[in-house]
């Protein structure tokens, strides 16, 4: 028997020792570092779920970097819009009727804390999180607002407020200061006549006329809008003796004015004129040709103290409308060289006025139906462009489809001084499954159909119901015509809030864009605006009497802009509110959802790429005691020889 060294095969001893020094080598770094591998090379068949759960950490990482930096722009917009809503019930409370304050305080003090208001206004709306704008939608890179003094003053040659102001002020009141309307008398008649002196969007228009007088004592004509529209007018006659009108009697007038509000003349009959002259009474004269002329007298003079007092307050609030423009709508201004005469308004631009609003804004908004109006005398409808015109905001009526067997339309092209429109005349013989289309494009270059079929019975969707006769039926066409044009109004406009998004989740974003020209906002603005500019205790304007009528017609305009009534209107600083909070909500639910998976995940991860360093101490213990083992065991053997093994 031959005994020596290929009976204990060192080169196998070797491996097997070189293996267990690798293992050992891997159990330090594992018992250093409680991980399974020091490189994904190294996981084996665990390294696709590695891979996989890693890269979902990944997600749900920038996700919750998303979620932190939204929330904190939201809590920004949180403190900013409660601060909001206290300003403006500071501003409504701020202005009453009748509240002037001791030595009239309230008075002197408005307009001064107005201003501050809308100063601090300003600075909030131009409100910005590490360096991004937080109410320009989704331009976010520069502030949407000018600062309150280039708003107010105006700034290089182009106009502010109260330029804009002024212009409509003169427009409104007319060279006489009575409201663009003018009185007659002729000699003889016992009639005094007032009419609009045109057709225009300025002064004041006639609305109604009563008279506790008796019937045949005072005749008129009530004013009647005919179409196309004419100026309108009235005519009071005054019975002559022994029908004259007796002291007492009353005639009153209601006037439209241009802010949308209306007011009342009632001027009453006396024997005697008080002393000093009372501006609501008109002496009977011996008959009814002098009573007319002191009536016109007294008319007139009264025209010119509404048109002081109520009127300037509507031209101030109908000034800021017109130059603190909402979503969809352009600025306007007096139209002509001299505003006491103009007949028009024109679309004003950057090169001579101030864009109080600089951040994202539709060109096409819900409110107003996309600056289109719609009209029905008897068996007619029309729907027309608003003026003045202008490609840029609104939508433009482009085409309407041809007559059909029952129902005329035509088609009216935009010109510079009036809008596109069309006009739709029904027969009473219309058959049901007859359909009219309207064209509409947007500024931005897309075009929209409106389109209205005839059925009997209920109406629904894109449909009008067939009438018992032809103005009936234009009564149902108008209102599903309001329906259609005020969806596709409502589309073109879009939703602000998703103007500024951001991703939450895998199929969650929120959605948190503002911007400053929404109504809530809107209205905050042009009301303290209007207010700032105001001075209650000018000795020009009358006595102290006049300057509270003028301040109570502009606070009672300010209680409507900023009624609670307007709380749940789309874009009010309420309904504001509640949409961030229920963004804010999202996040706060997003945030669990991260937290709760992420948590699972990480265990999982832990499970496919850590160890137990018990586990692992205690196989070193017995690699350590193998490896010494083996290393005895390979050098005895890598000395043996048959003297050695005998």
């Amino acid at each position: 028997m031959i005994v020596n060294k290929s009976m204990f095969p060192l080169q196998t001893g070797f491996g097997v020792i070189t293996k267990m020094q690798d293992r050992f080598a891997d159990l330090q770094m594992q018992l250093g570092t409680g991980m399974k591998a020091s490189t994904l090379a190294d996981m084996g068949r665990d390294l696709p779920l590695s891979l996989s759960v890693r890269s979902r950490l990944a997600k749900i990482e920038g996700f919750s970097a998303n979620i932190a930096t939204v929330d904190l722009r939201m809590s920004f917009l949180d403190k900013t819009l409660s601060r909001l809503d206290t300003m403006e019930s500071e501003a409504r409370n701020s202005a009453v009727q009748g509240q002037y304050g001791t030595n009239n305080i309230n008075m002197a003090t408005l307009p001064s804390l107005s201003k501050a208001r809308l100063d601090e206004l300003v600075t909030l709306l131009n409100s910005d999180v590490n360096g991004r704008y937080l109410f320009g939608g989704s331009n976010t890179d520069t502030a949407p607002v000018p600062d309150t003094t280039t708003l107010l003053e105006g700034q290089g040659g182009k106009a502010g407020f109260k330029a804009v102001l002024s212009e409509r002020r003169a427009a409104d009141a007319g060279t006489l200061g009575n409201g663009r309307l003018a009185s007659a008398h002729t000699v003889g008649t016992a009639t005094v006549s007032l009419a609009e002196d045109g057709l225009h969007p300025f002064g004041m228009k006639l609305s109604n006329i009563s008279t506790t007088a008796p019937n045949t004592a005072l005749t008129y004509t009530a004013p009647v809008t005919t179409v196309p529209a004419t100026a309108k007018s009235l005519d009071v006659t005054f019975a002559d003796v022994p029908d004259l009108i007796v002291a007492g009697n009353t005639i009153t007038m209601g006037f439209a004015l241009p802010d949308g509000t209306e007011t009342q003349v009632t001027l009453r009959a006396v024997t005697t004129a008080a002393v000093p002259p009372a501006l609501d009474e008109f002496v009977i004269g011996v008959d009814a040709d002098t009573t007319a002329v002191n009536f016109k007298a007294t008319l007139d003079a009264k025209l010119v103290d509404v048109g002081s007092k109520e009127l300037s307050a509507a031209s101030n609030f109908v000034a800021s409308e017109s130059f603190f423009n909402g979503p969809g709508e352009p600025v306007l201004r007096v139209a002509g060289g001299n505003p006491a005469t103009a007949t028009a308004l024109r679309v004003a631009d950057e090169s001579d006025t101030i864009m109080w609003y600089q951040g994202q804004s539709p060109a096409v908004a819900a409110e107003g139906l996309g600056r289109m109006g719609i009209g029905t005398v008897t068996d007619t409808v029309t729907l027309s462009g608003k003026l003045p015109v202008t490609d840029k905001y609104g939508f433009q009526i482009t085409a309407v489809s041809a007559d059909t067997a029952h129902i005329d339309t035509t088609f009216t092209a935009a010109t510079a001084t009036s809008g596109a429109s069309t006009s739709f005349k029904f027969d009473p013989a219309l058959a049901a499954n007859e359909a009219v289309k309207v064209t509409l494009s947007e500024p931005g270059g897309g075009t929209r159909t409106l389109t209205l079929t005839a059925v009997s019975g209920k109406a629904g969707a894109g449909q009008f119901s067939i009438g018992t006769n032809a103005n009936e039926t234009a009564a149902n066409f108008a209102k599903a015509l309001d329906i259609v044009a005020s969806e596709a109004a409502m589309t073109a406009e879009g939703n602000p809030r998703a103007t500024v998004t951001s991703q939450i989740d895998d199929s969650t974003r929120v959605a948190y864009g503002i911007e400053a020209n929404e109504s809530g906002l809107l209205r905050l603005v042009r009301s303290q605006a209007s207010m700032a500019v105001e001075n209650f205790l000018d000795t020009d304007a009358g006595t102290e009497a006049d300057s509270k009528a003028r301040y109570d017609a502009m606070a009672r305009r300010q209680q409507l802009q900023l009624s609670e009534s307007h709380n749940s209107e789309r874009g009010s600083i309420e309904i504001l509110t509640m949409e961030m909070a229920i963004a804010r909500n999202s996040l706060k639910s997003a945030t669990t959802r991260h937290t709760d998976y992420k948590a699972q995940l990480d265990n999982l991860l832990s499970d496919v790429e850590t160890v137990s360093k018990e586990d692992v101490a205690m196989e070193i213990l017995a690699l350590q005691t193998r490896l010494q083992a083996s290393y005895q065991v390979t050098s005895m053997v890598s000395q043996l020889s048959l003297s050695k093994y005998m």
